[in-house]
């Protein structure tokens, strides 16, 4: 069954302030960040989490997960055309390989991941 979330937003002077479904606000634009750069940390956000509980499933308790997220724009349209996430991570007896394992999951079971590599289908409506 499919989940659906919804966003509202409303357009200022000098920001689009966002609100979820739970009333947490966001300023978008004007003193606060940028769409884009709420895309990136989107990614930060779900991988993040994502990765910290496929490294407990696997017995994992990291002492320190820390991520840059790059992104690469077009020209035009500003689209990303790639985006880089590299990961820190301080967690005993965790190897190298073991954490490429745990990466190739959390890239998997992302939805905001699974999301960007998809051909999402986005419709626009006029409301009177």
């Amino acid at each position: 069954m499919a989940d659906t979330q919804k966003i509202t937003a409303s357009v200022r002077e000098s920001a689009i302030m966002c609100a979820d479904s739970k009333g947490n606000q966001v300023a978008v634009g004007g003193e606060g960040p940028r769409a884009t750069d709420l895309l990136l940390m989107a990614v930060a956000g779900c991988s993040g989490s994502v990765l910290k509980a496929v490294l407990g499933k696997e017995g994992f308790v990291p002492t320190k997960v820390e991520m840059t997220i790059e992104g690469v724009r077009a020209d035009a349209p500003r689209r990303f055309e790639s985006i880089n996430a590299h990961y820190y991570v301080e967690c005993p007896g965790l190897t190298e390989e073991k954490l490429r394992e745990c990466l190739e999951k959390t890239e998997l079971a992302c939805p905001v991941i699974q999301s960007l590599s998809a051909k999402v289908n986005v419709t626009f409506t006029l409301a009177k």
